[in-house]
């Protein structure tokens, strides 16, 4: 597995989700218990939306997608939501693009998650 730089000069919008994996325990009367589930328990996801990029920069960035779909990593600083230089996957493997005939450019859609890994 690899890192791979992720150029946030080609992000046009950025929306961030925050996600907390707990453990329930529900009772019969109505009453639960929460608990985290782990020391990694809060999931942040970001939903990027990539400005138009021209061919050599679409192709660039695909040949990385494709990369990283398939276990590498992407590392950038995503911000104003972090100022620290952090790992992300794209947690199903799939991204979108559209193709503007009119400018002959393409749009880039997909999903990062941060990534809990050990550095080495």
């Amino acid at each position: 597995m690899a890192d791979k730089a992720l150029s946030l000069d080609l992000v046009l919008e950025v929306r961030e989700e925050s996600a907390h994996k707990v453990y329930k325990f529900g009772f019969g009367d109505g009453y639960e218990q929460i608990r985290k589930a782990g020391i990694n328990s809060k999931v942040r996801s970001y939903n990027i939306k990539t400005r138009p990029l021209e061919s050599a920069d679409s192709d660039d960035l695909r040949s990385d997608l494709d990369d990283v779909c398939t276990g590498d990593y992407f590392v950038a600083t995503l911000t104003p939501y972090t100022s620290q230089s952090r790992r992300y996957r794209i947690p199903d493997s799939t991204y979108s693009r559209q193709w503007l005939p009119n400018s002959e450019t393409t749009i880039y859609t997909f999903t990062l998650e941060e990534a809990h890994t050990v550095q080495d």
